[in-house]
């Protein structure tokens, strides 16, 4: 009996994760519209109702989802910045730049995860929870052995403010062409700053008080 109900979990578990490919698929194809339990059920091979036995929402769904690449995405992170290896300021930030830019779709999803989690049961619900906990103090070990020197309340300042930012920046790289105008026109008809450099003056400011070994290392090259 204990071995059937590995199965009978491992099988739930296998159809959640086809529902979550096939609705991630279409999500990156074209968009949040395209998420939708009939669209989900032609890519896979079990029906709209049946997905209803495993998801009460689409927001259920992009919960899910959001939770797996959240945690890629700060797994990611990681490896950015191996231990042993010190960076400057720029870098850091640069680095980090980068890697927003080429996580659209996670910073769409982020920036909806209020309304999804209000639009969830309480176990999905807290699955998104736990991940965010965990991923959390990521940035906090990064700038420790980066900036050693900087007090610890400065760094768990940017773990909130960081958190905050990626999930209010989307907004911001998806302007149409008609936002675009209007901000131009707002401004004076003055330069608005790329998508790239927008980030990184963001990113700069947030790390203006912290001292890197990077920068340190860098000056003592330059002076010898």
């Amino acid at each position: 009996m204990s071995f059937q109900r590995a199965r009978k979990a491992e099988q739930i578990q296998e159809r959640r994760q086809e529902i979550l490919d096939a609705a991630w698929d279409l999500f990156v194809e074209g968009g949040l519209e395209m998420v939708t339990f009939s669209t989900i059920a032609m890519k896979i091979s079990f029906t709209r109702q049946t997905i209803y036995t495993y998801y009460r929402s689409r927001d259920e769904v992009l919960l899910d989802l959001l939770g797996i690449h959240v945690k890629e995405f700060y797994e990611q992170i990681k490896q950015m910045f191996p231990k042993g290896e010190y960076v400057t300021q720029h870098e850091f930030c640069h680095r980090l730049a980068t890697h927003l830019l080429t996580h659209k779709n996670l910073l769409l999803l982020f920036s909806l995860h209020i309304m999804l989690e209000q639009n969830s049961r309480y176990e999905n619900i807290l699955v998104y929870k736990r991940i965010m906990y965990e991923a959390f103090p990521t940035f906090d070990v990064i700038l420790h052995e980066q900036c050693p020197d900087t007090p610890d309340e400065a760094f768990c300042h940017f773990c909130i403010t960081i958190m905050i930012y990626i999930g209010s920046i989307y907004p911001l790289l998806d302007q149409t062409p008609l936002q675009m105008k209007a901000l131009r026109e707002a401004m004076g008809g003055l330069e608005v700053p790329s998508e790239e450099e927008t980030i990184m003056s963001s990113l700069t400011l947030m790390t203006a008080s912290f001292h890197f070994v990077g920068d340190t290392l860098a000056g003592t090259s330059e002076q010898g």
